[in-house]
């Protein structure tokens, strides 16, 4: 008899004779997960099996690893259950369909969208299903992608080109968020860009800016490391604690007064105290970190008289977003393995969260051989 840990349910469970797998699991409100035995999943008819054959490391999964509010507050709004399979970027092959699969069959190569939306409600049917109004959130609302199968919904499968790698295709998630926020900039060609945070999604937005036609993107970040990352991939990189941000954008930019768009992707509230400084009338600005709380701006001065635009964005337009990146990457217009820095296998979790202490890029889990 051996004790096995039934993922998705609220208890954990003695089980024989099952089948079983090694997954990375947060077993309850505590610091760290629990490498350990589970149950391996059957899917039901709406849900594919998947063996994973790589995932990654996102900032969702080290707020989890960590448990702080922030954690709390989102794992509270998404109906987390302990204990879950963590994780959510992936790209694996599929080995089991259930009953009422349609488009996905065994053998297909497959990456995961994060959100999974109903598809009934009034944003499902206008367009706008990447912000569902019952939205479930992959690794949060149920189990997740750190082990070696996973079990994913076939409306969230994305099928992989032959010409992309289950590296490359692990990295569309993160990769759909800079993607995106690329879409929903008012790009044009010649644009000067700024980027608050040279994290993976960061980086990669520096990749797809340039691929489509700005003429310089500014990175900003305090940790060197990552700006040290970000003047690799072809931005000017600039340390705000140590370098004049401010001056720098002026020397840049003085014809037009400021950049044409930014990018704030720390969701540090600091940031929005000089940021619209660096706008230029007419701006764009794109909000994809999450501050942890109120931040105050000064709208008139800001937003109304700058004439700013500035658009919020959760996750990817599904599918239009995918077959974006997708094509940029077939094309080879950009190489988002770039980002990655070291690679694990699931059974090494704590080794992979010890790295990203001592600093990284993006952490990838490949399969344990």
């Amino acid at each position: 008899m051996e004790t096995v840990v039934k993922v998705g349910e609220s208890h954990l469970s003695t089980k024989e004779g099952k089948h079983i797998m090694k997954a990375v699991v947060k077993t309850g409100e505590n610091l760290g997960f629990s490498y350990m035995e589970v149950e391996k999943p059957t899917p039901k008819p709406n849900e594919v099996l998947i063996d994973v054959e790589a995932a990654n490391i996102c900032g969702t999964d080290i707020s989890y690893f960590k448990w702080g509010q922030s954690a709390k507050d989102f794992a509270s709004k998404f109906n987390v259950k302990f204990p879950f399979i963590v994780g959510h970027e992936c790209a694996g092959t599929v080995v089991e369909v259930g009953s009422d699969v349609k488009k996905i069959k065994v053998g297909d190569r497959v990456s995961l969208e994060t959100h999974i939306p109903c598809g009934d409600c009034f944003q499902c049917k206008t367009g706008n299903a990447h912000n569902c109004m019952n939205m479930g959130i992959y690794g949060t609302s149920c189990d997740g992608c750190f082990a070696d199968y996973a079990i994913a919904p076939e409306s969230v499968c994305f099928k992989l080109p032959d010409s992309v790698s289950f590296q490359e295709g692990s990295l569309f998630e993160p990769a759909g968020v800079a993607m995106r926020a690329v879409e929903l900039s008012g790009l044009e060609p010649g644009d000067t860009g700024l980027i608050f945070g040279c994290g993976a999604i960061g980086l990669l937005a520096i990749q797809i800016l340039q691929a489509c036609g700005v003429s310089r993107v500014i990175a900003v970040d305090i940790d060197q490391y990552r700006v040290d990352m970000a003047k690799k991939f072809g931005a000017i990189g600039v340390n705000s604690l140590t370098e004049d941000l401010p001056a720098v954008v002026k020397e840049l930019t003085a014809e037009r007064g400021g950049v044409d768009f930014i990018f704030e992707m720390t969701g540090s509230p600091k940031v929005y105290e000089t940021l619209f400084d660096l706008l230029r009338l007419e701006g764009r600005v794109v909000t994809v970190g999450h501050p942890g709380g109120s931040i105050p701006i000064n709208i008139t001065q800001s937003i109304n008289l700058k004439g700013a635009t500035i658009k919020g964005l959760f996750g990817r337009g599904i599918w239009s977003t995918w077959y974006k990146l997708s094509a940029l990457v077939e094309a080879k217009k950009i190489n988002i393995l770039d980002v990655v820095t070291h690679r694990f296998s699931f059974s090494q979790v704590d080794e992979a969260f010890e790295q990203l202490k001592q600093g990284s890029g993006k952490i990838m889990f490949l399969k344990d051989k």
